[in-house]
């Protein structure tokens, strides 16, 4: 589970979208980081990131996770997040009070 992972955030309530990007490292047992960057773009780009704290359990070679993290009230408060995530692929879905959607990443392509 720790490491890089890239991909794309889409919210179901706006359907807008953007590019994504999360490094998560171990804090605990069970218990990890994961510091993501979102980009959105409208009619400009903007950046946002956030730390989301979650807690992982693993099934056979599949970590399962749920956990949360507040943006702020200007960000729309508390997210929630549950997904799931193997060596390539990690899928969550969140939602908030505004808001809910999907994540999508992959491990990031190796430079040559």
């Amino acid at each position: 589970m720790t490491g890089r992972w890239e991909g794309t955030w889409h919210s179901d309530v706006n359907d807008h979208s953007g590019l994504l990007r999360c490094l998560v490292t171990p804090l605990t047992n069970d218990v990890y980081q994961a510091r993501f960057h979102a980009k959105y773009k409208r009619v400009f780009t903007f950046s946002f990131s956030y730390t989301a704290s979650l807690t992982f359990r693993r099934h056979k070679d599949v970590f399962f996770f749920e956990g949360g993290a507040d943006l702020g009230w200007y960000a729309g408060g508390r997210y929630e997040y549950e997904g799931h995530a193997d060596g390539r692929d990690f899928f969550s879905t969140y939602h908030s009070k505004y808001d809910h959607g999907d994540f999508r990443m992959k491990r990031p392509a190796m430079a040559e």
